[in-house]
This record gives structure tokens, C-alpha cells and sequence, in this order.
């Protein structure tokens, strides 16, 4: 699950927590551009806890989608130099620290059988 996308998966400098939502700016764990159909979330952990995927929603090249609809999505692409942002309905205390683990499966359409799987963490220091 580890691998050379997995310290990038998270923007440290796109984390905004505000107005009772959390927005995660994501990078694309792949080296070239994919239709959104063959990308799914596997995983979205905040602070221990898991996220269910009914509360997120993926904000790309304009458009917001629930994660549901991922998968039909067959002409709307994630181009490799482009952030993504999940957002979820979450606060994160700035006093305190906290911990976002997130998981990405991928299935490329030119790999057949291939599932590339990456995880990433970021852990937020508290302010002082």
C-alpha cells in the first residue's frame, strides 16, 4: 500500500478545516492522467476514525461529485498535475493534533486485473 504516490496522496497545504467541514486537497497516485470511473476511495480516516463514504464528496476540475457517482464518470478526467479536494463534514480543533489517513485504489484501463493501491497519512501538529 505503500509506495512512491504515498507521501504526496495528502497536501499538507491544502487542508482547510472551517465552517463545520474539513476539504483535503489530494494528488492523483499515478504518473498520467485517468478517467475518475477507475478511481475509488478505499479508506478516509480521521483522528482514529473511520469516514463513511456517504459524507464525502470529491470537488475536481470544477465539479462536485458524491463518491457514488465515481464510477459512471467515464469522461471526466484527473489529470496527474491537478489537486482534487475530498471534503466531509468534520472539525478539527487547530489546538490539537490530528491524524488523516487516506486510501486510494486505482484500476487503470489499460492494465487489466491491476488494482494500484496507495495509502497516505499527514499528521497536523497542534498550534502553539
Amino acid at each position: 500500500m505503500e509506495n512512491n504516490f504515498s507521501r504526496g496522496l495528502i497536501c499538507a497545504d491544502e487542508v482547510k478545516s472551517a465552517h463545520g467541514r474539513l476539504e483535503l486537497g489530494i494528488r492523483l497516485p499515478w504518473y498520467r492522467s485517468l478517467p475518475l470511473s477507475v478511481v475509488e476511495l478505499g479508506e478516509l480516516v480521521v483522528d482514529g476514525q473511520v469516514v463513511p463514504h456517504q459524507n464525502v464528496s470529491l470537488e475536481i476540475n470544477g465539479h462536485e461529485y458524491s463518491l457514488d457517482q465515481l464510477g459512471k464518470l467515464t469522461g471526466e478526467f484527473w489529470y496527474v498535475l491537478d489537486s482534487a479536494r475530498l471534503r466531509l463534514p468534520c472539525v478539527l480543533d487547530p489546538w490539537q493534533p490530528h491524524t488523516i489517513t487516506l486510501t486510494i485504489n486505482l484500476y487503470p484501463p489499460y492494465i487489466p486485473g491491476l488494482t494500484w493501491v496507495t495509502r497516505g497519512s499527514l499528521a497536523l501538529e497542534a498550534k502553539r
